[in-house]
């Protein structure tokens, strides 16, 4: 089974979902072609298709309103309650109307036409609704062309098993066997849906289902994409019954009897959908991952095109069925899984109620205006004039389908933007209200100067400064007092051309806190320029980074020609902090920068600062060069990739060593990414993308991975890919050479990882913290520890080498209630007791963190720290701790997370009143 499943591609943690969902397509296909041929066949000897024309008016009628009360149900009420509804209801009204075939009445074949078209509508939101519901997009791109090919082999073994069923109980009893595997597919969704992730269900709206289609409709005309997927479902279906109906006369003429035209459809459905299952499952997947799915969806009217134009110059029987079995492959092969994935990028919350709206509207809109077309074509055009209107149709399809695969790319970055909302503008954030001529907002924000807590104070000062009021004046005149140097700064600077007030301001740019400092440059900007010109000047020189950082920006908005020389040389400071600040004074800046930008983009202390520079600058000339070091970054990055899919072993120092590597790929793949977006018309959606690539959710991260090969650069993005995603590494069988190059390489954290990997592979200890090499096999250890998930291994090299290790026999306090802790433990070997008084309420073991509270909230400790047995820990003290804290904000997520661990844990030992 495992063979099986990565040769397809399913990874181990979706074979159960994945197996279940291709037996649930094959289930309902099989079903499908069988009361399809059933009901066509019966339809064609009892009606005739003379009456098509007619019949296609009433099935887009009927399936429209099926779609109202669809895309009502689906937006109102629980979707996995929906779909098994739909289904029992389904399977249902097929045993009733086989039951009313007896009385032989004509317009029971009409009612039966008619379910079998809702059927298709409904079967098609229940299989990929559920399938919508349990995989995320990068998934689905995977996934679906597999559960589109398990839906295609039941087609197959439907349309086989048809002909000898006709012969056993005639074309009328196939009704029989279509409802099993309905009530079949019913069960097997019951058991597959409690594995998914159920979305909330919005509060039901008053106003009805009609509504809801509104709200859906208002939704799709602001997507580009699904405008020009609306217009292409409405063009499809004209073409696909304009095929339809020349090829349903000539099997009908050909086929005089019900049961003979049911085992025909039979026949011809196993031998099509036969075809397209090899397609499915060979190709159809890598179609995708070569050309994209948008362009899978293009071949289809392609071929209409070529269809039409076949039968302009004959359409005989055989033509007919060449044609239209060979749309007929590539519609269920190809374009209907690519046209599916598609609509995944919208919100799970719409997914299904767009998906129906699709199905159900614009495609029975179609089918409506191919009857229209046939019945009026009938009396006044000629067979090859009504194949000339389909050809046109096709050509206008062509241009639809291209504008869909335009806008794919833009759709995926707007739900990567759904997922992580931002604000554009930065002064609604501060003030999202008109202050001047407000009295009652001026009133607020006065109440406001007067908080007691200084960040209200801050605020109410920064607002002030803009009125024009003796009231604000009067405040921020009694502000320059203020204990908080940020409300005095700001106060300051805002009142700096009132005699004497300029002095504050300077000395408080002076004052021995860099906090203080820091402060009060960021406060310039209110300032006159003759006052704060110079103390940002000097503020570049400042010791503490902050201030510099401060200093440059605020120079940015009062002298941007001084700003410029500044921010140039400020690319070069060691801190990155004070790079960044620099990068982005210096876009401010405007023309004269890029140069050094460019140049600063060559070295890696500073590319990340200059990056964000660029991304609002023109590069001119120097475009060439940004692509060379983007081609090169890309060299980098995928031999990095390369390296690391060399190196076998599941033991912990070849992981070690194989995500060392890794991390240093990504980070030069995100950044020639981000290279390549200056140089790119689709920039903003590969910066957008490539922020999301590493987060920890799997949906946003499958997004943009799926973003990043929908854009312009996806040729020389697809080598990256493999770098994030980890399903398609190929097996190397000998590493010894990759062992060897990891060794010699020039990062020396990489090299240390390596010489590990040698020392244990020759006889050493991973786990022995005592050994020739301890720093990096501490590393080994911390990277077990949840503290430090959020780390590179490269980070957690500064940690190992500044942390002591400790050893404590039976019984020895590591830390006891009451004292002012000074460091934390992080257990490598042994258990910890945490006892208050004689009770002990929890046990710690290797890879837990003891003595962090008391660490974190500067209080002595709430508990005694007992050694059960011989213990081992890795010590770190307050001040090392704190430095990582500043220096990497990711060990402080670490940090909150092991709290709530500690707080729930704390919260579920009280006793409940």
């Amino acid at each position: 089974m495992s063979v099986i499943a990565r040769a397809l591609k399913i990874h181990a943690d979706e074979r159960r979902v994945a197996v279940s969902l291709i037996a649930l397509s094959f289930v309902v296909m099989a079903g499908q072609v069988i009361g399809q041929s059933a009901a066509t066949a019966l339809f064609f000897d009892r009606v005739g298709t003379d009456a098509l024309p007619t019949v296609y008016l009433l099935q887009g009628a009927s399936c429209l309103a099926l779609m109202l009360v669809m895309t009502g149900a689906l937006g109102r009420t629980d979707q996995r309650r929906a779909f098994l509804v739909m289904g029992a209801a389904l399977g249902l009204v097929v045993f009733v109307e086989r039951l009313a075939l007896v009385g032989d009445a004509t317009w029971v074949y009409w009612v039966l036409w008619l379910t079998v078209a809702l059927a298709v509508l409904i079967q098609t939101v229940f299989v990929w609704g559920i399938a919508g519901m349990v995989t995320n997009t990068r998934q689905a791109k995977r996934l679906f062309p597999l559960f589109a090919a398990g839906g295609i082999l039941g087609s197959v073994l439907g349309g086989i098993v048809t002909a000898p069923l006709v012969h056993l109980v005639g074309a009328a009893n196939l009704l029989f066997a279509w409802g099993a595997t309905i009530v079949a597919a019913v069960v097997l969704a019951r058991w597959i849906l409690p594995t998914a992730t159920h979305r909330a269900v919005r509060r039901p709206s008053r106003a009805g289902p009609v509504s809801d289609l509104l709200s859906a409709l208002r939704y799709v005309l602001r997507s580009r994409l699904l405008v020009w997927m609306t217009l292409a479902a409405v063009l499809f279906s004209v073409l696909f019954y304009s095929l339809f109906l020349p090829w349903a006369a000539a099997a009908a003429e050909r086929y005089p009897t019900a049961d003979g035209v049911a085992a025909f459809i039979g026949l011809f459905s196993a031998v099509t959908t036969g075809a397209a299952f090899l397609v499915s499952a060979g190709l159809t997947n890598r179609l995708f991952v070569r050309f994209g799915i948008a362009l899978a969806v293009l071949i289809l009217p392609v071929l209409y095109v070529g269809s039409f134009g076949v039968l302009l110059a004959t359409s005989t029987f055989v033509v007919l069925v060449g044609v239209r079995g060979v749309t007929g492959i590539w519609l269920q092969g190809v374009a209907s899984p690519a046209w599916e994935t598609l609509t995944n990028v919208v919100p799970s919350d719409r997914r299904d109620q767009v998906r129906t709206f699709l199905n159900g509207g614009p495609s029975q809109a179609g089918t409506a205006i191919a009857g229209v077309i046939a019945l009026v074509g009938t009396d006044v055009l000629t067979p090859r004039q009504l194949t000339a209107v389909g050809l046109v149709a096709a050509v206008a399809t062509v241009g639809v389908t291209w504008a869909i695969k335009r806008s794919y790319a833009a759709a995926l970055v707007d739900a990567l933007r759904a997922g992580r909302p931002v604000f554009v503008d930065q002064a609604s954030r501060v003030a999202p209200f008109a202050l001047d001529g407000d009295a009652q907002a001026v009133d607020a924000v006065l109440r406001a100067a007067d908080d007691a807590h200084p960040s209200e104070r801050r605020l109410a000062a920064q607002l002030l400064a803009g009125v024009h009021d003796e009231r604000a004046r009067a405040c921020l005149r009694r502000a320059v007092a203020d204990d908080d140097p940020g409300v005095a700064a700001l106060a300051t600077a805002a009142l700096a051309s009132d005699p004497g007030v300029a002095d504050r301001l300077r000395a408080l740019s002076r004052d021995a806190d860099p906090a203080v400092r820091a402060a009060a440059v960021a406060a310039l900007p209110n300032a006159p320029a003759s006052v704060a010109a110079p103390i940002a000047v000097a503020g570049i020189d400042d010791p503490a980074p902050a201030v510099r950082a401060t200093a440059v920006r605020a120079l940015a908005t009062i002298d941007p020609d001084a700003a410029r020389v500044a921010a140039i040389a400020l690319l070069d400071d060691p801190t990155a902090l004070v790079r960044r600040a620099a990068a982005g004074a210096a876009a401010a800046t405007g023309e004269g920068t890029v140069p050094a930008l460019v140049d600063a983009l060559a070295r890696p202390a500073t590319r990340d600062a200059a990056l964000e520079a660029l991304a609002g600058l023109e590069l001119g000339d120097r475009r060439a060069d940004v692509a060379t070091i983007a081609s090169n970054l890309l060299a980098e990055a995928t031999t990095d990739r390369h390296l690391a899919d060399a190196l076998v072993g599941d033991d912990d120092a070849t992981a070690l060593l194989r995500d060392a590597i890794l991390a240093r790929g990504r980070a030069n793949g995100r950044t020639a990414v981000r290279a390549l977006s200056l140089t790119h018309d689709d920039g903003a959606s590969l910066r957008t993308a490539v922020e999301n690539v590493g987060v920890r959710d799997g949906a946003q991260a499958a997004t943009a991975l799926e973003t990043l090969e929908s854009t312009s650069a996806q040729t020389l993005i697809r080598p990256l890919i493999p770098l994030w995603d980890r399903s398609e590494v190929p097996h190397h069988e000998d590493a010894t050479d990759a062992l060897e190059r990891a060794i010699d390489d020039g990062d020396p954290f990489i090299a240390m990882c390596g010489e590990l990997v040698r020392t244990n592979r020759r006889g050493g200890d991973t786990m022995d913290v005592h050994t020739t090499m301890p720093a990096i096999e501490r590393v080994l250890f911390l990277r077990k520890v949840p503290l430090f998930d959020e780390l590179d291994p490269a980070d957690l090299l500064p940690i190992a080498e500044v942390a002591d290790e400790q050893l404590f026999a039976d019984g020895d306090r590591l830390g006891a209630e009451g004292e002012m802790g000074d460091g934390m433990h992080l257990i490598v070997t042994g258990a910890v007791h945490v006892r208050r008084g004689a009770e002990t309420i929890a046990q710690r073991r290797p890879g837990d963190v003891v003595g962090e509270l008391s660490l974190i909230t500067a209080r002595p400790r709430m508990a005694d720290l007992i050694a059960d047995g011989d213990v081992r820990t890795i010590w770190i003290t307050r001040r090392a701790f704190e430095g990582m804290v500043h220096d990497r904000p990711d060990v402080a997520i670490g940090v909150m997370r092991v709290l709530a661990a500690r707080l729930a844990e704390r919260a579920a030992d009280r006793p409940h009143a």
